[in-house]
């Protein structure tokens, strides 16, 4: 919108210089080909492109009448289109009085048929740009106004069948539109009306733009209107309100509603790296400072979650900077979910992109999505974001009911730091994540703490809960590298370690894995109760995406459970078994394994080797060292 603003004040300029030269001119026999040809070759100096000019007539009087007939300025040479400007006449009043002051008066100007393509290149050069016309660009700059006081006074402004194409062929934007003045619904002034439609990305995009008349914009009492709307694909912008002076964008009151299915779709339209969400509705008041914008007193419904805040973006820093402070009453986690590449939850807030990896999941039976991460975005801009979420909503196996962090993205390095999470019942889980995305192939590293969080919670509405105590300790190092989230699980190295000192857990739990058949059946048909936990404690250690069960255990009363096997997550398959060393006599016992293999997502449990008859077993384990243990599981190697 920026740019567009730009080459518009530019064509402006192009067009009220022309109105100089042939004031200049007037001296000359008016009708005379001698007059268009000085005309001619002034204004191919003045472009840098060749500029042809019809036909030329004037009307003397102190409001002079002037009317200039075919107007041709040629392209670049790169470009594709045979010309830059197309005009089929400049027909025009003009005050000569107020010329000896200085001041540009146009009582009438109007534009038939103005065509004007607009192109950039390769090189990201543009065909109007100051490098492909340094005079033309100069003089445009010093006749562009510094507010609203200095735009020329055009007392009536008529553009009919206006025309206008934007080219850029990188961005694989296409854009084919009309141009147009239309009066008011109070009839009272012109509007003026910019409407295109083309493609942006392969994605289809409308831009419909309603201001005020150029009348309006000298009238410095009334705040300038403005009415935009934009459709890129199913993505919607409306900016609508009144500016005090628009060149300056001072004195806004503008409100801007942005919504869409994917806030990531929102890059190749506005050149901010949103991140994957669920569908979503922003609003808010749209302000500027010089070299800043500012996004003000916004709502934010995304997904289910709820977010309040404010983002400025600085385009005095190269690259831009976005800093972005909000605050939500209300966060589903499962709304986050878009972030590593996963579907939400809930069915009702996925878009079609979402709803086709789900499918791809369910079908594959993988727990980790091959949805390649566009990190080319992180390098576009840098950011400093915060979240606070005071509450977080959860699933029941997540008992997490705050959370926090800032993001800080510097030249394609994304920190995730500090990290954040209050869970339920006290405890916490703290650390940082960092993206490394200066290479094609970006590198991930997680380093996370987890302290005094109570086992118990992550029982929340099941049976299991009551019967369960105590309090765990974990640790997460992690490294990979990929484009998506499985390729990184895929490559990672380093280990994640939990252990739980002591507590309780169900005896039903325990009994089932353990394949204790008697204490099972009891338990189903008298209810479930609690046994100790002496210790229980696992560490997963990675090696290229394979996982190895590292002493991974739970030491109850009655029997010590070892966990033994291999997780490849590159396949995204495990295969592992648990067997039950006994400590005492067990009157029924199938004196077998419990195997768990298949496919990550969606495991299969079952029976190892075991003998036919259960049969009383007097078991000889002995309680496991946990204290020393734990020390080691939670090194930092």
């Amino acid at each position: 919108m920026k740019r567009m603003a730009r080459i518009l004040g530019w064509v402006a300029g192009i067009l009220l210089s022309l109105v100089m030269v042939v004031v200049g001119g007037l001296y000359l026999f008016v009708t005379s080909d001698y007059l268009r040809g000085q005309l001619e070759g002034r204004a191919s100096d003045f472009t840098g492109r060749k500029t042809r000019i019809a036909h030329i007539s004037i009307d003397w009087g102190t409001t002079s009448n002037v009317r200039l007939d075919g107007v041709e300025i040629a392209n670049a040479q790169w470009g594709k289109a045979p010309h830059m400007l197309k005009v089929e006449q400049v027909d025009f009043d003009i005050s000569l009085w107020p010329l000896l002051k200085g001041d540009l008066v146009l009582p009438r100007l109007v534009l038939r048929k103005p065509e004007l393509e607009i192109e950039v290149g390769d090189k990201e050069q543009l065909n109007w740009s100051m490098g492909e016309t340094p005079v033309a660009t100069g003089a445009a700059k010093a006749l562009e106004p510094d507010n609203r006081y200095d735009t020329p006074l055009i007392g009536q402004l008529e553009i009919t069948d206006g025309k206008l194409a934007y080219r850029d062929t990188k961005r694989k934007l296409e854009l084919d539109g009309a141009v147009t003045t239309a009066t008011g619904k109070a009839g009272d002034q012109p509007q003026a009306e910019l409407s295109l439609k083309g493609k942006l990305e392969g994605q289809p995009l409308e831009v419909r733009f309603i201001g005020g008349s150029v009348l309006a914009l000298r009238d410095t009492e009334q705040p300038y209107p403005v009415d935009l709307n934009i459709v890129f694909g199913a993505t919607k912008l409306k900016a609508k309100g009144t500016v005090q002076d628009p060149f300056k964008w001072t004195g806004a009151n503008v409100d801007l509603t942005l919504s869409g299915p994917n806030m990531s779709d929102i890059y190749p339209l506005l050149g901010i790296p949103g991140p994957p969400t669920p569908p979503y509705t922003i609003t808010g008041k749209l302000e500027r400072e010089p070299g800043v914008w500012k996004f003000v007193r916004s709502k934010w419904r995304v997904g289910e979650s709820d977010l309040t805040g404010e983002v400025t973006i600085d385009e005095r820093k190269k690259p831009e900077f976005l800093t972005a402070k909000l605050v939500s009453q209300k966060l589903v986690f499962e709304d986050l979910a878009p972030l590593i590449g996963l579907p939400p939850a809930r069915k009702t807030n996925v878009s079609a992109k979402q709803a086709q990896t789900q499918q791809q999941l369910e079908a594959s039976g993988d727990l980790f999505p091959n949805v390649p991460l566009n990190i080319e975005k992180l390098r576009a801009m840098n950011m400093d974001v915060t979240l606070d979420a005071k509450k977080v909503i959860a699933p029941p196996w997540l008992p997490v009911q705050a959370l926090a962090f800032r993001v800080v993205i510097l030249n394609g390095v994304a920190t995730v730091k500090p990290l954040t999470m209050s869970v339920f019942g006290g405890g916490t889980i703290q650390g940082e994540l960092v993206m490394d995305a200066r290479t094609d192939t970006p590198k991930v590293r997680a380093n996370l703490r987890a302290g005094d969080i109570e086992f118990k919670n992550f029982f929340r509405e099941s049976r299991y809960f009551d019967a369960t105590q105590g309090k765990i300790q974990g640790r997460l190092a992690l490294a990979g590298n990929g484009r998506s989230l499985a390729q990184v699980m895929g490559t990672a190295d380093g280990h994640v370690a939990l252990a739980l000192g002591g507590g309780s857990v169900s005896s039903l739990m325990v009994s089932l894995a353990g394949l204790q058949i008697f204490d099972a059946l009891i338990l189903y048909v008298a209810g479930d109760n609690r046994i100790p936990i002496k210790c229980a404690m696992g560490r997963l250690n990675f090696q290229q995406g394979t996982v190895a069960f590292d002493r991974t255990l739970l030491d109850t009363q009655k029997s010590v459970l070892y966990v033994q096997g291999q997780a490849s997550l590159k396949s995204q398959t495990v295969k592992a078994e648990i067997d039950a060393h006994r400590k005492g006599f067990d009157l029924l016992d199938l004196h077998g394994t419990v195997r768990v293999e298949g496919k990550l997502r969606n495991p299969q449990v079952g029976l190892g080797r075991v003998f036919p008859l259960p049969t009383p077993v007097i078991g000889t384990a002995k309680d496991v060292a946990c204290a020393d243990l734990t020390n080691q599981l939670l090194a930092t190697q």
